[in-house]
């Protein structure tokens, strides 16, 4: 019997790969209503939800270091979400990040609840210090008060089940950030022109500098190709990073093509490459949708020494794993490397290829949702 079921994440759901992977796979045999910033256009119905302006937020932070979450939590637009609504017979509500959890708990009439954590929030951005200040403390009120009413919570990855462990005493189960299998084939690899190509966003906590300064050290076949996605936080740190390029004849600019277009698009390359030192919890334990988004592109992988993407790497020799986040280091292991290794890499990154992709995760996400609304 189908069921209905409510999506919610502060996001635009039609670019947002882990909401639209689960709507995607509910909608056959459900009913799936969504609430977001933007539609996926698979919904039944649709909520949208406003952002409120960043200049609203800065404003409000004080109530933050005063403790008054409720005061915070609640602007106009989850209240007119809630009156929206109103009174609903959902059998399921999933929720996307402890930020969203409160809304879905006032939703919910009779409806089980599944977070979907994503990643380990207490400490979201806990190298940068005005969030450490103000907001890291209320991320850890969410998860106090709030996380152990959910009938289930899932996540990324093992670093980050455990954290939720260890600091709040939930179980997690873990659907990876692996995107849907692309039938794609290798392309040739050039012996004098290989193209490294990273992308996503634009943030500072991913110190993506050092790849631009790793290019210092890297042999004359290697061009590093950046395709990077600005929002209204990062315009000043990607145009920062532009103006670093410039003195370096071997990096690129791309202009970002949609979701659906990056892994074929990314196919032309040689090798993927992240390369993000530990300065937070969730950087240390990553394990993103671009990752997963290298292997079903057909590339060799070139990661630093990063806990969850180095199980991979290794366990199915995808590519190289520096030893250090120092760019010099992660220039060595790329010099040393010989057109057929590179070959090599992308080969088993195909032969993996259907094994690494989100078909699993499908299978697995549809059975805890059986299980939770039985």
């Amino acid at each position: 019997m189908s069921k209905k079921i409510l999506v919610i994440a502060m996001s635009d759901l039609s670019k947002s790969p882990r909401p639209m992977r689960q709507i995607e796979a509910l909608k056959d045999r459900n009913i799936v209503d969504t609430v977001g910033v933007r539609a996926s256009g698979l919904e039944r119905n649709f909520y949208k939800i406003n952002k409120s302006h960043v200049i609203i937020e800065i404003l409000k932070l004080p109530l933050l270091l005063l403790r008054m979450y409720q005061i915070y939590y609640w602007d106009k637009y989850k209240k007119n979400i809630l009156k929206t609504i109103g009174k609903n017979d959902y059998d399921l509500i999933i929720v996307h990040e402890i930020r969203m959890l409160p809304l879905a708990l006032k939703i919910s009439n009779r409806a089980k609840i599944i977070l979907d954590a994503h990643e380990y929030s207490p400490e979201n951005f806990n190298d940068d210090l005005i969030w450490r200040i103000f907001i890291k403390h209320f991320y850890i009120y969410l998860c106090e008060r709030f996380i152990n009413k959910c009938d289930k919570i899932i996540t990324v990855c093992d670093g980050i089940a455990n954290l939720y462990k260890k600091n709040f005493n939930v179980d997690c189960e873990v659907i990876t950030n692996a995107t849907e299998h692309f039938e794609l084939e290798p392309i040739k690899t050039e012996l004098n022109k290989i193209k490294i190509i990273h992308h996503g966003n634009a943030s500072s906590s991913r110190k993506l500098e050092l790849m631009i300064e790793m290019m210092d050290f890297l042999d004359d076949r290697f061009e590093l190709y950046l395709m990077l996605v600005a929002k209204r936080t990062n315009k000043i740190y990607f145009n920062k990073l532009k103006k670093i390029s410039k003195g370096y004849s071997n990096v690129y600019f791309l202009k970002p093509v949609t979701y659906s277009e990056i892994v074929p698009y990314s196919n032309q390359f040689d090798i993927g490459i992240q390369f993000h030192p530990p300065v937070n919890i969730n950087l240390q334990f990553g394990l993103g949708n671009k990752f997963f988004e290298f292997i079903q592109s057909r590339l060799a992988i070139a990661i630093g020494p990063s806990v969850e993407m180095r199980k991979y790497v290794e366990k199915y020799d995808l590519g190289i794993v520096s030893e250090s986040f120092n760019p010099k280091s992660m220039a060595a292991k790329l010099n040393s490397l010989s057109s057929q290794d590179i070959i090599n890499f992308k080969n088993n990154s195909h032969k993996n290829a259907l094994k690494l992709s989100s078909n699993s995760n499908k299978k697995k996400f549809l059975e805890i949702v059986d299980r939770v609304v039985e």
